[in-house]
């Protein structure tokens, strides 16, 4: 069985007025956090804000384009229905891995990517009360970009890593088997005693010790120490 490790990932948030950046945004701004990169991905309808630690990062997602999110080419990655998770009770993250899965998937050919390129993502996110889990089509730790981004080790929080994720899901919801097989190779753990959607998040420094945890869809950053 393949070992799979954490690229990044992702949280949609409601979209913010023109010119404007998410309130989770303006949340992990107060904390310390520093944002690494934005982008559109055209033809999928979405924008992002993204924060970088050494071996993955954080992406705040948002709808910016409702008659793209919802066509044809899209609609199968429910991340429409994800977007309005507040309503409709669906999961509001993203799981990307690196490396290949173990997982049974399907092939997402997004219009943002370059011509014959596709993302797996597993059978399992066809159900949008699951967390959407696909392969990163970049594959490399922040760490490693040859692109020069700031990298969260610059903010005041001081964090290098991801060192925990503790993922709850609805316990009246149906079991998933690939997570539990992440669960299994540590990549996370599950809390299936709840009623929502929650992800928390433990952050390190650079010597490993943990200094805060991130709590999400809030985006609340509180001290470990």
């Amino acid at each position: 069985m393949s070992i799979v490790e954490i690229d990044h990932l992702f949280i949609f948030v409601d979209a913010p007025k023109e010119g404007d950046t998410p309130a989770e945004a303006h949340l992990l701004q107060s904390a310390g956090f520093v944002e690494s990169y934005r982008r559109n991905h055209p033809g999928q309808g979405t924008t992002n804000i993204c924060y970088c630690f050494d071996h993955a990062y954080i992406e705040l997602l948002w709808v910016n384009n409702t008659a793209d999110i919802t066509s044809p080419l899209i609609r199968e990655t429910k991340l429409f229905e994800r977007s309005q998770w507040k309503e409709t009770a669906t999961s509001p993250f993203g799981i990307a891995l690196r490396s290949e899965m173990p997982f049974d998937t399907w092939d997402y050919r997004p219009p943002y990517l370059p011509q014959g390129m596709s993302i797996p993502v597993t059978t399992t996110s066809l159900d949008a009360r699951q967390p959407f889990i696909f392969t990163s089509p970049g594959g490399q730790r922040p760490d490693h970009w040859r692109e020069p981004r700031p990298l969260q080790q610059k903010a005041p929080i001081g964090c290098h890593t991801i060192t925990s994720i503790s993922l709850s899901v609805p316990k009246s919801y149906p079991s998933n088997n690939d997570l539990d097989t992440l669960e299994e190779q540590g990549v996370l753990r599950q809390n299936r005693d709840t009623t929502t959607h929650k992800m928390i998040l433990e952050l390190a420094d650079k010597n490993g010790q943990a200094t805060h945890y991130l709590d999400l869809p809030s985006c609340r950053v509180t001290n470990a120490l």
